[in-house]
């Protein structure tokens, strides 16, 4: 976080970290073991339903709804 007398470091919950960074105008960084211990995929691109869908979607037009 930037301050008065320098950079400082801290750790925080993200919604917290996001509050400070915005008030402060500081850069947020996560360390990188925790942030892929903790994360999910959201998309699954190998997902042969996700893939039918997103070709659907390729092809579809405006004047299919009508």
């Amino acid at each position: 976080m930037n301050t008065l007398e320098g950079n400082v470091t801290l750790s925080s919950r993200p919604s917290d970290a996001i509050a400070l960074a915005i008030r402060s105008n500081s850069k947020i960084t996560v360390n990188q073991d925790l942030f892929y211990q903790n994360s999910i995929v959201l998309i699954d691109e190998n997902n042969e339903e996700i893939k039918e869908f997103i070709e659907f979607i390729d092809d579809i037009s405006p004047d299919d709804f009508m």
